[in-house]
């Protein structure tokens, strides 16, 4: 990268420094490793010349960084929501076959955020949303071992005890080894149809299918907690949202 002798004058504050994975992750280029790809294979420039070091650090507001031959503005102060998802919104930007998306729940403004951890269809509750794409990664990747808390309601009544002992021991499903960190009944007696269930993974449906495999089909199942932030610390109402410091999540 060519040096820049730019200096800091008397009072101001230090340029603010970022790897360059997190400056195109934040610019909205992608994952951390999509963006990695991109540096490797030789896209980026940093002031004007080719960049493939992935230990470059970019000087935010000072280097000019393009990819192609599209200048990349540096990201501005972050955009962290923490919304409560309804049943019948589909986590998705935009798709020919519904409506009804959790970005109409949104001001317009807010139409290009990423998700961090997706909930189904037909399932409610914590939804992060940020246009920071290396917190999302954060948020979401299985390294970072973040718990995802549910409240669970079934249509069937199970013995708390095998849930327990099959959902903390884990088992194979289509292919994916499906495990969770806490299972607790909230029903008091031999059978149960309320579960609370801990899960660090994120598998697609999990929590229904581990179900499913044990005979129960799942009615009502909403998300209560991601991290360490909770919908009753937030106090949310269904389908409202507040804006967040990005700082509660990366100290």
């Amino acid at each position: 990268m060519s040096e820049n002798i730019a200096k800091v004058k008397k009072g101001e504050k230090p340029q603010k420094e970022i790897r360059i994975n997190r400056f195109l992750s934040d610019c909205g280029l992608g994952s951390r490793r999509k963006v990695e790809e991109l540096v490797l294979s030789g896209k980026v420039r940093v002031n004007g010349s080719i960049e493939k070091n992935l230990s470059t650090r970019i000087k935010v507001g000072l280097d000019s960084v393009q990819v192609g031959n599209k200048k990349l503005e540096p990201p501005t102060e972050a955009i962290f929501l923490a919304l409560n998802k309804p049943k019948g919104f589909l986590c998705s930007h935009s798709d020919r076959f519904h409506s009804n998306t959790v970005f109409e729940l949104l001001p317009k403004k807010y139409g290009k955020l990423f998700i961090a951890g997706r909930l189904d269809l037909d399932s409610r509750g914590l939804l992060l949303l940020s246009d920071q794409g290396n917190l999302v990664q954060e948020i979401t990747h299985p390294s970072e071992g973040s718990e995802k808390e549910y409240e669970v309601v079934l249509e069937d009544e199970l013995d708390p005890k095998e849930v327990k002992d099959r959902f903390t021991k884990g088992f194979m499903d289509e292919g994916e080894f499906l495990k969770a960190e806490k299972v607790t009944s909230l029903t008091k007696g031999e059978g149960s149809s309320k579960f609370r269930v801990i899960l660090k993974q994120g598998r697609k449906r999990q929590i229904r299918r581990m179900f499913s495999i044990l005979g129960a089909r799942v009615i009502d199942l909403q998300r209560i907690r991601i991290g360490k932030l909770s919908l009753e610390k937030l106090k949310i109402g269904e389908g409202k949202f507040v804006l967040l410091d990005p700082k509660v999540w990366r100290p």
